[in-house]
């Protein structure tokens, strides 16, 4: 076969030409499965907050106070725990905290919130003032500590 023999030529395609509007529908489509993603995960973050605020916003009865010479009269030295500008003092138990953010008087306010398990004694020592607190029989303790302000609650048992 001779080279002037050979034609080379584009071949018709049989059927339909491929549809632009495909494409606007598989990018709809994709658009619409990452806005179903992000509800999904929007949905999850909420419900961990909640989950979160059930855990540390509680409410209950103030906690007793303890006479300061009961507290100072301890066998055993209490377990010193410092967070933030606060130091905790408790005999037995366990502790954790967190800070919370809440708008007070119209300004947003970062506080911190620490929740005991079962101390006998608490002392929360904030601006040079002691606070001593009695939660002898296993109870819970919620302690918060806005500008300066202490107030503890006694809380149902909790497991950390």
């Amino acid at each position: 076969m001779a080279a002037d023999q050979v034609s080379i030529r584009k071949l018709p395609l049989e059927g339909r030409a491929p549809s632009r509007w495909r494409w606007v529908v598989v990018a709809i489509g994709f658009a619409a499965l990452i806005g179903v993603g992000a509800e999904v995960m929007a949905r999850h973050d909420r419900a961990e907050q909640a989950r979160r605020d059930a855990y540390w916003r509680l409410d209950g009865p103030p906690c007793a106070p303890l006479d300061p010479t009961i507290f100072r009269g301890l066998r055993r030295y209490p377990q010193a725990t410092p967070y933030d500008e606060t130091l905790y003092r408790r005999a037995g138990g366990a502790m954790t905290c967190t800070h919370l953010v809440d708008r007070i008087g119209g300004a947003k306010v970062r506080y911190q919130v620490c929740k005991f398990n079962a101390p006998d004694y608490l002392l929360v020592l904030q601006s040079g003032r002691d606070r001593f607190y009695d939660l002898t029989a296993g109870r819970s303790a919620l302690v918060t500590v806005v500008k300066d302000e202490v107030r503890c609650v006694v809380i149902p048992p909790f497991r950390m």
